[in-house]
């Protein structure tokens, strides 16, 4: 809980500076947008460094497989330049690392976040430290901030892109029915609404994405316990998700690799737990990645899951899941509900 709590402390520190920071070349007027894919990182530093020990295990780090995903997918396509070679086309790159090692400008290692430098929503991070064994330590203690600070910057993006491309009527579904504003992307278009509950889908059935969310009463503490959310996850996508075949359903897949659950820093007052796992369709060969995230109501003694599962067998998931990912953080609740006639 205390690692926790340190990680949560060091990315709303990010987050604000990313939030708060001008431009750091006091260029007025127009920027290009970034550059480059999503979850695509540029470091710059000492190429000696970089080819060193601890730039080999920055480097492990940054793209180090990605939790609970049915194939190995990275945290981030990692490139990287000199100092030197930091120039003209590289500077709009979408996210950024610099590193720094001056044994007589630094005593301590220290960390500062930017945004906007050279380009639009462009995120970067620098590290500076008075020497080797200083920066690897430093970034190996931060190294679950450092990736967050980034994975929130392309939330951002996606967040901003698909508000303006949102499907109207089913946000205004969410809203009335569980008092929650979620952008729903205009491409998923197909939906079903039950007592609690609603799913929605783009139906293509070789590359699918979904976004549930759905209502359970709360009891105590213990119902945020992993057991007990997966418990109910597994009875509502029973009732609610099948499979292509007659009498298949989805439910959580526990024997090859356990789900995680994580607690989160409260968001409009509301306690939360992240659960990230495996699915799979009982009945069918089909299964893939899933995100959820709880959410305490205690005005009306509800917990409000909103999650987020993919299909794409046999190809790389990390970008789609990634993206409807940043729609379920971007939930925000009291928002006034109105129950449906």
């Amino acid at each position: 809980m205390k690692k926790t709590k340190k990680i949560a402390a060091l990315v709303a520190s990010f987050a604000a500076l990313f939030m708060s920071s001008c431009d750091s070349t006091g260029t007025v007027g127009y920027k290009p947008t970034v550059t480059g894919q999503s979850y695509e990182l540029l470091v710059v530093g000492d190429q000696k460094v970089w080819k060193d020990s601890v730039g080999i295990r920055m480097k492990d780090s940054l793209t180090h497989e990605m939790p609970c995903m049915p194939q190995m997918e990275k945290f981030f396509d990692v490139s990287y330049t000199p100092t030197e070679g930091f120039t003209g086309i590289l500077k709009p790159v979408r996210n950024i690392l610099f590193f720094e090692i001056d044994p007589t400008m630094y005593t301590q290692s220290k960390m500062g976040a930017s945004r906007d430098n050279w380009a639009e929503t462009q995120a970067v991070l620098r590290i500076t430290a008075p020497s080797k064994d200083s920066l690897e330590a430093f970034f190996n203690n931060n190294i679950e901030a450092i990736r967050r600070f980034y994975i929130n910057a392309e939330n951002e993006r996606v967040v901003r892109f698909f508000g303006k491309f949102r499907h109207v009527d089913y946000c205004d579904s969410v809203r009335k029915r569980f008092g929650a504003e979620l952008i729903i992307p205009s491409s998923l278009t197909q939906a079903r609404f039950e007592k609690d509950f609603a799913w929605f889908s783009n139906g293509n059935p070789d590359f699918t994405e979904n976004i549930v969310i759905y209502r359970m009463p709360y009891n105590d503490e213990s119902d945020f316990m992993k057991d007990n959310l997966l418990y109910y996850r597994d009875s509502v996508m029973k009732a609610y998700v099948g499979g292509p075949s007659d009498g298949s359903y989805m439910t959580t897949r526990y024997e090859i690799m356990p789900p995680e659950s994580t607690v989160l820093p409260a968001m409009d007052g509301k306690y939360s737990v992240e659960i990230r796992g495996l699915w799979r369709i009982e009945g069918d060969i089909m299964g893939g990645p899933f995100v959820s995230r709880s959410y305490l109501d205690p005005e009306n003694k509800n917990i409000i899951t909103v999650e987020a599962f993919i299909y794409r067998p046999n190809k790389s998931k990390r970008s789609a899941y990634r993206q409807l990912e940043a729609m379920i953080s971007s939930v925000k609740f009291n928002v006034q509900e109105t129950p449906e006639q």
